[in-house]
């Protein structure tokens, strides 16, 4: 399950959920938070293929395109190991592109506004499909024994084996076993340093957000942007205040706030957003450089092996 924050200020919102179909399964089980998330699975194919490269580290991360591969071959390789283990699973549609978008720090598109306001409709949109997920309503309908042995198929009897320590605090642990981490063994080879590097390198946006929004260049930037909004009608200091002030008003009103928000936006706010973010997130891949390039030489050297999974599914 990826979890995306809806637009506005990190820790703030409602969250949508994206159901990527690995992990649909355990969603109505498995519990997460910020510092960690604690979840497992048994394994019933191949102990390791481990064929990992050893190639220098590339210059940067994989494309879009790319992940998408990535993604695509780890659910494709998960479903056959919950195949074997005696249990169903199906792979789930990618989200539309308007739900993948993010505005850690403010909405700065007025047209998406106009579209989704603060993204409430995308909430509810993602909460409608897991209604009707297959793989929710599947595990649901499982007696209890083998509800608890699905979910022991994919995330493993017990959270041991896989652990990384997040550089804004916590500790995140998994089951070495099950059909998450045998998927992800078969593509990446080294399933602990995949494990520990990829979520290090995931938490640094959390901790990248974090950062901006205690930037005294923020907090600067706040103030004529606040003025905007009073201009408009507005009195919000913050883009979380000014959320507060539209929570429980109609559409309508949400609409016309993010408008507002968007367009005061432009006036230096979404500039210096930008910067600041770019600006911390180069000293922190500079801080943990080391973990971001176990990440993509890990992700790049799994790059031919996730295209012969995906091709091969259309054989």
């Amino acid at each position: 399950m990826r979890v995306r924050r809806t637009p506005g200020a990190p820790g703030h919102g409602r969250k949508a959920i994206v159901i990527i179909a690995a992990l649909a399964m355990a969603l109505p089980l498995a519990a997460s938070s910020i510092a960690g998330a604690r979840s497992g699975s048994t394994s019933t194919g191949p102990a390791s293929t481990r064929t990992p490269s050893y190639d220098p580290a590339p210059a940067g991360p994989v494309t879009a395109e790319e992940r998408r591969i990535l993604d695509r071959a780890e659910s494709l390789l998960t479903r056959d190991c919950v195949t074997r283990a005696g249990f169903q699973m199906w792979l789930v549609p990618s989200p539309p592109a308007d739900e993948l978008r993010s505005f850690p720090y403010i909405v700065d598109d007025v047209a998406w506004a106009r579209k989704h306001g603060f993204g409430s409709d995308l909430v509810e949109a993602v909460d409608a499909r897991r209604l009707t997920d297959p793989n929710q309503r599947y595990v649901s309908g499982l007696s209890p024994e083998r509800r608890e042995a699905v979910l022991a198929a994919l995330n493993g009897a017990r959270p041991e084996g896989l652990e990384a320590r997040l550089p804004s605090g916590g500790v995140m642990r998994r089951s070495a076993e099950g059909c998450t981490s045998e998927a992800q063994r078969r593509l990446y080879g080294d399933l602990t340093e995949w494990y520990r590097s990829s979520k290090v390198v995931a938490d640094l946006s959390y901790l990248r957000q974090r950062r901006v929004l205690a930037d005294p260049a923020w907090t600067a930037a706040l103030r004529p942007w606040a003025r905007c909004l009073r201009q408009q009608g507005y009195a919000a200091d913050s883009p979380e205040r000014l959320r507060e002030s539209v929570a429980t008003r109609g559409r309508a009103d949400e609409i016309a706030a993010a408008v507002a928000e968007a367009r005061c936006a432009q006036g230096g706010l979404a500039a210096t957003a930008r910067a600041l973010d770019a600006r911390h997130g180069d000293e922190l891949t500079a801080t943990y450089h080391k973990d971001v390039a176990a990440r993509n030489r890990l992700e790049h050297g799994a790059l031919p092996r996730a295209r012969a999974v995906v091709a091969a599914e259309h054989e």
